[in-house]
C-alpha cells in the first residue's frame, strides 16, 4: 500500500481503548450487530458473519481468504459505508456520499465539507514554485472519533482537475481493537481489504498483506516526520494547493503538515500499546525488542529550519549544522548540532553532482540536507518497553552503543538479535534479558559487536563519554571534512532507503554521483569514513 506519508506527525490526543463495542456502535444503523468480541474476531467463519451490501466485492487480502469480509470489521468506514444500506461504495466520491448519509453525528448533513481536512503534499510543486501533481491525505472526523479514525490517501491528484482520481487507500481506526484497518478502492470496482495493524507486522506476501511492504510498524506513515515538514505545507505553502481544496468539497478544509505529525505521532502511541500487549501475548523476546537491535520503519529529517533555493548557492535558510541524529541515535544524544559553514556544504554537495529527479534544475530539495533518521514509532516502542519495565536506560543503551554510528541501517547491530534470551515474556525485564544475553554471548571473538555488546552489558555506565568522544572529534574535523564525512554516509543511506518500497517518488530526497562502499560509516572515536566494524566499549563511570 502506498504510504498515508504522514511525517509531519501532529500530536493528536491519546485514545483510550474500549474492551467492547460501545452501545451506540451497533445495531441496524451501523449495518449489523458486534456483540462481545466477535466484532474483533476476523478468523470466525462466514457462517457467523453477518451479510453486507459489501459481500462478493470486497475481497480478502488479508490472508484469511474469506468470502464476507466487511460484516467482521468495526472500524469507523466499515460501520458507516461498507455495512449498511442497500450499497457498496467502491470509489473515493462515492464513499464520501455515503458518509455524508450515515455520519452525521456532530457533522451538519448540510454542510457538504463538514468534517473532512485536508493535508496536500507534493515533492514538486514546492520546488518548481508552481501548481504541479499532488497526494490528499483527507480525514473525516464526525460523532467525536480521533482524527485518525478516517484517513484517505490520494494519489496522482492533478493541479487544475476538475474530478479526483476514484482510486483511494484507507486507514480506519478499529477503537474496539486498537488496531488500523487496510482497505483500497480499485478502479475494477473492488475493494481490497489487506488486514490490520496486527497483520502488518507478518510482512507482505504478493498482492496478501500488500500494505505491510511500507506499513511495516502497523502504524501510520510519515515519512518527512520533524519539522520542517519536507513536502509538506507548514513553513511554506505549496503552490496549487489551496485551488486544489477549494475547488471539492470532498476535501474540505485545508490543514497541514503540522496538524498531520500531532496525529500520527498521537495515533502510532494509540497503537504501539497495542502492538506493545500483542506482541507479549503472540511473540517472543526477539519480536519485542527488535526496535532496539534493528530498524522497523525509518523517517526523513533535515539541517534546515526553513527554504533554501533548490538551485544552491547562498539565500533562504541555508545549511549551517549537522544535526546530531543524523550521526547517531537520539536515545544516545538526543539534542545538539554540529556548525558547518554553508559554503562547505554547498560546494559538496555540488561536487558530488546532487540533484532532484523531476525537478529541472534543483540540486537540493526547498530543505537543505536531507537525510535518514530512526523513526518515531520505533522509539516510542522502546519507550513502552522501558514504560513496562521490560528494559531500562543503561540496557537500552547498551545495546545502541554497538556499532552506534549507524543509527539505522546497521546490521552489525541488528545480527545480534539472534542473541536475545528465550524468556516467558512475563518474566521478561532488564536483569533477566542482560543475563540472558550475557550467557548467550559466550566468549565471542575480540572486536566483534558481539563482543562490544558483552563488555557494554558488563560494564555500569560510559555511554555518555563514548558518545561525547565522538562529536567531540567529529567537531575537530572542521567543517568541511566533518560536512564531507556526513555527506558520504547520508549518500549511502539515502540509496538503501531508496530501494525500500515507502519511498515511490525520485524528488522525495536528492541523489548523486558518489559511490559509498556498502557498510561505510563514522570511526566512533576519529569520526573518519570507514568500511568495517569498530568497537567502542562502554567503560565504567
Amino acid at each position: 500500500m502506498k504510504t498515508l506519508t504522514m511525517l509531519a506527525i501532529a500530536l493528536a490526543p491519546a485514545l483510550a481503548l474500549h474492551a467492547g463495542c460501545a452501545a451506540d456502535r451497533s445495531g441496524a444503523g451501523d449495518g449489523g450487530s458486534c456483540t462481545g468480541d466477535k466484532c474483533d474476531d476476523l478468523d470466525r467463519p462466514d457462517s457467523e458473519v453477518d451479510d453486507t451490501p459489501c459481500d462478493g466485492v470486497m475481497i480478502d487480502e488479508s490472508g484469511r481468504d474469506h468470502e464476507k469480509v466487511a460484516g467482521r470489521l468495526n472500524d469507523a468506514v466499515a460501520r458507516l459505508a461498507f455495512r449498511t444500506g442497500d450499497d457498496c461504495p467502491t470509489t473515493f466520491q462515492d464513499i464520501m456520499a455515503k458518509l455524508r448519509q450515515t455520519d452525521t453525528s456532530g457533522c451538519s448533513p448540510d454542510d457538504p465539507r463538514a468534517g473532512i481536512a485536508t493535508r496536500v503534499i507534493s515533492e514538486t510543486a514546492q520546488a518548481m514554485g508552481a501548481p504541479s501533481n499532488y497526494r490528499a491525505v483527507v480525514t473525516r472526523t464526525c460523532d467525536n472519533r480521533p482524527t485518525h479514525g478516517i484517513v484517505f490517501s490520494l494519489f496522482g491528484v492533478q493541479a487544475g482537475a476538475s474530478e479526483l482520481p476514484p482510486n483511494v487507500e484507507i486507514m480506519a481506526f478499529d477503537e474496539t481493537a486498537g488496531v488500523f484497518n487496510y482497505y483500497e478502492a480499485e478502479p475494477s470496482g473492488e475493494i481490497k481489504f489487506f488486514g490490520n495493524s496486527k497483520d502488518m507486522l507478518k510482512g507482505p506476501d504478493g498482492q496478501v498483506r500488500r500494505c505491510a511492504g511500507c506499513h511495516t510498524g502497523g502504524g501510520m506513515i510519515m515519512k518527512e516526520l520533524d519539522t520542517p515538514w519536507l513536502h509538506w505545507e507548514g513553513h511554506m505553502d505549496t503552490p496549487g494547493a489551496r485551488e486544489l481544496v477549494e475547488a471539492h468539497d470532498d476535501l474540505g478544509r485545508k490543514t497541514d503538515g503540522l496538524e498531520f505529525e500531532g496525529l500520527v505521532k498521537g495515533a502510532n502511541r494509540t497503537w504501539n500499546q497495542t502492538r506493545l500487549d500483542f506482541l507479549r501475548e503472540s511473540g517472543g523476546p526477539a519480536d519485542l525488542l527488535r526496535p532496539l537491535f534493528c530498524d522497523i520503519e525509518i523517517n526523513l529529517d533535515n539541517g534546515a529550519d526553513f527554504e533554501s533555493p533548490v538551485g544552491g548557492g547562498p539565500g533562504g535558510s541555508e545549511m549551517s549544522r549537522i544535526p546530531f541524529d543524523s550521526l547517531l541515535d537520539p536515545k544516545l544524544k538526543s539534542f545538539g548540532s554540529i556548525s558547518v559553514a554553508f559554503a562547505d556544504y554547498d560546494a559538496i554537495i555540488k561536487a558530488n553532482n546532487q540533484r532532484v529527479g523531476g525537478v529541472p534544475g534543483a540540486i537540493d530539495t526547498v530543505f537543505d540536507y536531507v537525510f535518514v533518521e530512526r523513526s518515531h514509532a520505533d522509539m516510542d516502542l522502546i519507550d513502552k518497553l522501558k514504560a513496562a519495565e521490560i528494559v531500562d536506560d543503561e540496557l537500552i543503551k547498551d545495546i545502541l552503543l554497538v556499532d552506534f554510528t549507524r543509527p539505522v541501517f546497521s546490521d552489525d547491530r541488528c545480527a545480534l538479535l539472534q542473541f536475545v534470551p528465550q524468556i516467558p515474556n512475563a518474566e521478561l525485564n532488564p536483569t533477566a534479558i542482560r543475563e540472558g544475553l550475557i550467557a548467550n554471548l559466550g566468549s565471542p571473538e575480540a572486536g566483534t559487536p558481539a563482543a562490544d555488546l558483552l563488555a557494554n552489558l558488563q560494564a555500569t555506565g560510559g555511554h555518555d563519554a563514548a558518545v561525547n568522544a565522538f562529536t567531540a572529534a567529529c567537531e575537530a574535523l572542521g567543517s568541511a571534512q566533518v560536512m564531507a564525512n556526513a555527506m558520504a554516509v547520508t549518500s549511502l543511506n539515502r540509496d538503501i532507503a531508496r530501494s525500500m518500497q515507502v519511498f515511490e517518488f525520485e524528488a522525495t530526497m536528492p541523489d548523486d554521483d558518489l559511490d559509498v562502499a556498502p557498510g561505510t560509516r563514522l570511526h566512533p572515536t576519529t569520526c573518519e569514513l570507514i568500511t568495517e566494524f569498530v568497537p567502542v566499549t562502554a567503560t565504567t563511570e
